[in-house]
């Protein structure tokens, strides 16, 4: 589980989110604060984003995309090679929320992947 907020200023307190519905998480330097992906919502929680990554990956298999996003490796379906993007879903959609992986993390990231997740599909 994971405590997150409903909204940037936590006026909502806390809800413990189950770490397997989280597909990614960014660091919204504009709010100073972290957005927790999920496929229906999202949710925010304080901290760095280093600090998460740490705790998150004895929960889950989390892996870093790029200095300000991770991602749950367990629920990524998709890998756009061109883009270097990780997708959630198998039908994309202009409404289908992806994780961007920086060219220097990429191919680190993507054998991390091909370990802790053998289904995911590389287009």
């Amino acid at each position: 589980m994971v405590s997150v907020t409903s909204d940037p200023e936590g006026l909502s307190g806390y809800i413990d989110l189950d770490v397997d519905l989280v597909w990614f998480i960014t660091y919204k330097r504009a709010i100073d604060r972290l957005v927790v992906h999920t496929g229906s919502n999202k949710y925010y929680m304080p901290g760095p984003l280093k600090y998460v990554m740490n705790a998150l990956s004895k929960s889950g298999n989390f892996i870093y995309a790029d200095r300000s996003n991770i991602f749950n490796a367990d629920n990524a379906v998709l890998i756009n090679t061109l883009f270097k993007e990780v997708y959630f879903e198998e039908e994309i959609t202009k409404k289908s929320k992806r994780c961007e992986i920086a060219h220097n993390r990429y191919d680190e990231a993507v054998s991390r992947l091909e370990v802790l997740n053998t289904n995911v599909i590389f287009y």
